[in-house]
């Protein structure tokens, strides 16, 4: 067994390897490297569309955020104002009841007045009416009979005692 070792490449074997080299380097890139290429640069360009889309959606999505924090800032002011008003109307409401009660007391009290001021009025004239008939039953009985100084005395204070109880009753 002869073992021929070279040191130089045989220059047909080479060149016939560089040229399936070539031509298989030809036939990958035109069937392989530019749909492969081509199927990459898709995916890359779907990749950065969807990123910018979730951008956009982010976006959105806090815009939307922040005017839905900006209604509920506007119910919750709302919502205030309407019960401090009801608050207010409350207390006008409840103003207003006291004044009316105590201008109802007023007039009652007003009222009270004038009838006790009536039923004074009648009472003395009523007290007047039977001072006279009294008088006049005195001045009849001091004509009837003729009085001593003591009956005379006595009649006028026992008269007195009649008119001071009707007096201090009322």
């Amino acid at each position: 067994m002869d073992v021929q070792i070279n040191v130089l490449p045989d220059l047909v074997n080479f060149s016939l390897q560089i040229a399936a080299t070539i031509v298989l380097f030809l036939i990958l890139r035109h069937f392989l490297f530019g749909p492969v290429s081509g199927f990459l640069n898709a995916r890359k360009e779907k990749i950065a569309k969807d990123i910018d889309e979730a951008k956009l959606q982010r976006e959105e999505a806090n815009a939307l955020r922040l005017e839905y924090e900006s209604r509920i800032d506007e119910a919750k002011n709302e919502a205030r104002v309407i019960v401090d008003s009801a608050k207010k109307r409350g207390e006008e409401l409840k103003d207003q009841i006291v004044v009316e009660a105590k201008t109802e007391a007023s007039n009652v009290l007003a009222k009270a007045k004038s009838d006790i001021q009536r039923e004074r009025e009648k009472t003395m004239a009523d007290l007047k009416s039977e001072v006279v008939q009294i008088a006049m039953m005195a001045a009849e009985k001091v004509v009837e009979k003729s009085l001593d100084e003591k009956a005379h005395n006595d009649m006028i204070n026992k008269f007195i005692d009649e008119v001071g109880e009707a007096q201090w009753q009322n």
